[in-house]
């Protein structure tokens, strides 16, 4: 597997050579890397040594030594509570990129490649100190001709191959370690490779930052105390992304800033969290203090669009669900969502998990409300499940750290707020136009529909199956001693359909006696229809139950 990556050898020995550097040398042996790169005596020596600092320090600073793909993937584990114990989980939320500034003709070299023209010739100014640095690209000012001021983030030279290699290498070392460790199979440690090349591809294509930007700003563009920056398509491609610069002040310097409310700007930034996430599913996925800026009037930006998550209806459902249930500490609902919006194994034991996730509910019950941290709630959860090993979808493990970053935010602004509170006028007017008639209407119109083109097109299938059996034949063979429990399957089956099919006529007299009454100004506006309706629906199905039952074959 190693020598199908022979070019990579390189690499291979500086990441061997760093693990063992700070205690790790015993997994490099056993998984057969120590000779297959005949790695020098020195390293050799240092085989028995187990490094410096607790073993969650040695992993971050491994894993900060052996650059940005190992960086991000220990960010990606730190969301992973229920693989590490909780020293090693602390050790990975400190995780930072820790480079020097490329030189600023290397950037502008960058620039001209992308763009096809030099940095003066577009820009009139440009600072050749960068504004920050990070492991995939850096950021410095400029100015247009047109005399805008812009933030340019330019991608490091380079980068991106050295990310594609290190992907290839870690793919590589998960099997490895599949086949030789049990918990690494368990927990599919090949995936966890996979997710991470996935956000890092996104990450280093700064055309879809943009268009994260873009969309962004167009959602929310009503709200007058928001500032998102426009994006600079002209001067803007995979490697570099101009955008309008902003201004303000961090969570830090907020003290500074004249006519500023700190509970409303932290009440706004609440309520523009969670519309994100429950009524476009749609957010920021990395909305900490250095991407978030404050200014005088009570005003917001947000920057930093490189890492968004995505909610579908279906999943923002899940969600409020399950936070509804956490609210209300209704362990039933909590375990109902759990089993809805995560992959659940058939060899689950259902009462363990209930009982972990009513220990939980009944921990957080001693906390006073005002004490409770939501997105420690949601985070104890998560580890709880994983423990079991559900698996819970990126999209939510992103979320869940999501809320923890913008509640410490929330915190600093505010620290009598509490996100829980804030969050439950969010959660009640989500429920409350999940259940709204009109669309429960559109909804049930919509499945009568699917439900009629299936009707449609069933005899045509029969037809064709009919054909089939006629020219060819249907083998089949019956026991006739089981014949007549067939028979009685069969008798089953038509009940069932009989039933389905009453249902779905009666719900489509009630959801046209709902719009009808809704939407016109006629007699039936005079009219319980709805009573009337269900109260007819009732008896019908009374009596078809009762015939059904009676039989026995249902």
């Amino acid at each position: 597997m190693v020598t199908k990556h022979i070019k990579h050898i390189n690499r291979y020995r500086e990441i061997a050579t760093t693990l063992v550097k700070h205690g790790f040398g015993y997994i490099v042996k056993e998984v057969g890397l120590f000779h297959l790169l005949s790695l020098p005596k020195r390293v050799t020596t240092d085989l028995k040594d187990g490094g410096n600092g607790s073993l969650g320090e040695r992993i971050k600073v491994s894993l900060e030594e052996l650059g940005p793909t190992f960086v991000k993937l220990g960010q990606l584990l730190s969301m992973r509570k229920d693989l590490f114990p909780e020293e090693i989980g602390k050790e990975l939320e400190k995780l930072q990129d820790h480079v020097l500034p490329v030189s600023s003709d290397e950037i502008k070299q960058v620039i001209e490649q992308e763009l096809g023209t030099g940095a003066t010739e577009i820009f009139a100014e440009f600072d050749e100190d960068s504004l920050a640095a990070g492991s995939i690209g850096q950021v410095h000012k400029a100015v247009l001709h047109s005399g805008e001021e812009v933030i340019v983030k330019v991608q490091r030279p380079h980068i991106r191959k050295k990310v594609q290699i290190d992907l290839e290498i870690l793919n590589d070392f998960a099997l490895l370690l599949e086949n030789h460790y049990d918990w690494a199979k368990t927990n599919r440690v090949s995936e966890i490779v996979k997710e991470l090349a996935d956000a890092l591809r996104k990450e280093l294509d700064f055309k879809q930052e943009g268009k994260n930007t873009d969309l962004m700003r167009l959602l929310f563009e009503e709200e007058e105390w928001l500032k998102i920056p426009k994006i600079c398509w002209d001067f803007t491609t995979k490697k570099v992304l101009t955008m309008e610069q902003v201004s303000g002040n961090k969570v830090s310097e907020i003290e500074n800033i004249e006519n500023f409310d700190r509970s409303l700007v932290a009440e706004r930034l609440v309520g523009l969290f969670f519309k994100q996430v429950l009524e476009e599913g749609f957010f920021h996925g990395d909305p900490h203090s250095g991407n978030i800026f404050f200014s005088e009037g009570n005003n917001i930006a947000l920057i930093d669009f490189g890492q968004v998550g995505r909610l579908s209806k279906q999943m923002r459902h899940d969600y409020s669900t399950l936070m509804y249930g956490l609210v209300k500490q209704d362990t039933d609902a909590v375990v109902k969502s759990i089993y809805q919006l995560a992959r659940v194994p058939k060899s689950v034991d259902e009462k363990q998990l209930y009982d972990d996730i009513d220990l939980l509910r009944r921990h957080y019950n001693q906390i006073p409300l005002s004490k409770i941290d939501l997105g420690n709630i949601i985070d104890d959860l998560f580890s709880t499940v994983q423990q079991h090993n559900i698996i819970i979808p990126t999209e939510y493990t992103l979320l869940s750290k999501a809320v923890i970053t913008i509640e410490g935010v929330v915190s600093r602004l505010d620290p009598e707020l509490n996100l829980i509170k804030l969050a439950e006028p969010y959660e009640g007017e989500f429920i409350k136009q999940r259940y709204n008639p009109r669309r429960m209407a559109v909804k049930l119109w919509k499945e009568a529909e699917d439900f009629g083109t299936t009707i449609k097109v069933l005899p045509e299938q029969m037809s064709e199956l009919l054909q089939k059996v006629k020219k060819n034949g249907l083998p089949l063979e019956i026991n006739l001693d089981e014949f007549e429990g067939l028979l009685f399957k069969l008798d089953r089956i038509s009940n069932r359909i009989s039933f389905s099919i009453t249902l779905l006529a009666f719900s489509i007299v009630i959801v046209g006696l709902i719009i009808g009454s809704t939407f016109g100004d006629s007699f039936l506006s005079n009219i319980p229809a709805v009573e009337i309706g269900f109260a007819v629906a009732f008896l019908m199905f009374l009596w078809l139950i009762y015939s059904i039952l009676r039989s026995g074959k249902f």
